[in-house]
């Protein structure tokens, strides 16, 4: 009798799960489970098909059939851990990036992902000592190093040593008066920067960042990662998200945000208010440079905009535009209305009601967070970071890119990211457009 792993159904399954085409897989295993006794071997072959398509039900159940039998446990308790992430069971996940960490506790992977489960639930410290075990494993993983260097922003790890988190203490550490009375002046943010990547290019590893925000949260939990979920399935818009307004500032180069971005940090509002600053690279989304304030209320935001339009021109920054829209651009696409706010504050579209059954169906098929997940709200910390830094070269990758050398009075000497030039490459001339001369 032909064992399974040397029969043709077995080899051509492989094939398509290295071609990732895992449907077609999927369908031969269910065949080749008729044909052969090797439960073992089958129950492999669901399990990583079930876990590259996404069916977390399934790729648990034979994982945990898997598990039985294999040897070498720490990649399957790994897998399973992932995949009850995925879930929304954060608990069991960690429980299961443990086992895999008892098995071999030098596989990386799992103390990054055990990091990310931690973050999950707010236990910082947790995920920096699991982040930086991952680090000293594979200093390449660059979930790891991402993540460690995004909790810079919510906190200053103590009493645990790695370069990176001292690159980010000589980072926070840089003095500079930021005190938001007073002007930042272009010698004032030079000195900031050029301290900053000083640093940088001193560090033996060349790091870069994939983000081209800086985020300044507050203790209100938008719940976004789910308004998403439900526009990205039905192209609707969450009812929470009529609720949701932003103050939207525009400026007109790489210059002037960074201020903005100086001027966000200590900027003091009643109820701290989320807010960002970024360089636009979503397709069909207007605009390159870009300050949000969020709020819950639309008469707070006109309050906000007209105390955030003297502080600009306090800080000497003359060419901008001010508006309040509702939050999200993404929205804004397929449906063109949502964005505006008339001028006598009355929603120009209104939520129809047909939509809550396609979000009771989103929020059905999520798992109900666990309470503890519901108590958890990250509070930003003010003043420059090491992400931060890293970002600002993003944006200043991006203005060269798109024609705008405004930098040059900030930064001799920048920090090069391939990143921003490539992922913008088939958006160039739609952005140099834009650009205000």
């Amino acid at each position: 009798m032909i064992k399974i792993e040397n029969s043709k159904e077995f080899q051509n399954i492989i094939h398509n799960i290295k071609d990732r085409k895992f449907n077609e897989a999927l369908e031969k295993t269910k065949k080749i489970s008729k044909n052969y006794s090797n439960e073992n071997i089958i129950s492999k072959l669901f399990a990583s098909i079930y876990f590259n398509l996404g069916q977390w039900e399934n790729s648990i159940k034979y994982f945990k059939k898997t598990l039985l039998f294999e040897k070498e446990k720490f990649k399957i308790y790994t897998n399973l851990g992932v995949a009850l992430f995925k879930l929304g069971k954060i608990n069991e996940s960690i429980n299961a990036f443990k086992d895999s960490i008892k098995d071999n506790r030098n596989f990386f992977l799992a103390h990054s992902n055990i990091g990310i489960s931690y973050l999950e639930i707010g236990q910082l410290d947790k995920a920096v000592n699991h982040f930086v075990d991952a680090l000293n494993l594979n200093y390449n993983d660059q979930s790891a190093k991402s993540n460690l260097i995004n909790i810079f922003n919510i906190k200053k790890p103590k009493n645990i040593n790695h370069p990176l988190i001292e690159l980010n203490d000589k980072i926070v550490n840089i003095k500079y008066d930021n005190k938001i009375d007073n002007i930042l002046t272009d010698r004032k943010i030079k000195t900031i920067l050029e301290k900053g990547n000083e640093f940088l290019n001193q560090f033996d590893e060349k790091l870069y960042s994939n983000e081209t925000q800086i985020f300044r949260k507050n203790s209100n939990n938008l719940n976004c990662n789910r308004h998403f979920k439900v526009f990205n399935e039905f192209k609707i818009i969450p009812k929470f998200c009529f609720s949701c307004f932003k103050v939207q500032i525009n400026v007109n180069n790489v210059e002037d945000l960074i201020k903005l971005y100086f001027l966000f940090d200590q900027l003091k509002l009643k109820k701290n208010n989320t807010r960002k600053c970024m360089v636009e690279i979503r397709e069909k989304i207007k605009g390159n440079y870009k300050g949000y304030i969020y709020c819950n209320e639309i008469k707070e935001a006109e309050i906000i905009m007209e105390d955030i339009k003297n502080k600009l021109l306090n800080q000497k920054i003359i060419n901008f535009r001010v508006a309040i829209k509702h939050g999200c651009s993404e929205f804004y696409v397929p449906h063109p209305k949502f964005e505006k706010v008339s001028s006598n504050n009355q929603e120009v579209m209104n939520y129809k009601e047909e939509w809550m059954s396609k979000e009771n169906l989103i929020d059905s098929l999520e798992p109900i967070r666990l309470e503890i997940d519901k108590k958890i709200y990250f509070q930003s910390l003010n003043g420059m970071n090491l992400s931060d830094i890293l970002v600002i070269n993003n944006w200043i990758d991006y203005a060269e890119t798109i024609g705008d050398y405004s930098y040059k009075k900030l930064l001799n000497k920048k920090i090069k990211s391939n990143r921003i030039n490539n992922f913008i490459k088939n958006q160039l001339k739609f952005r140099q457009k834009e650009i205000i001369k």
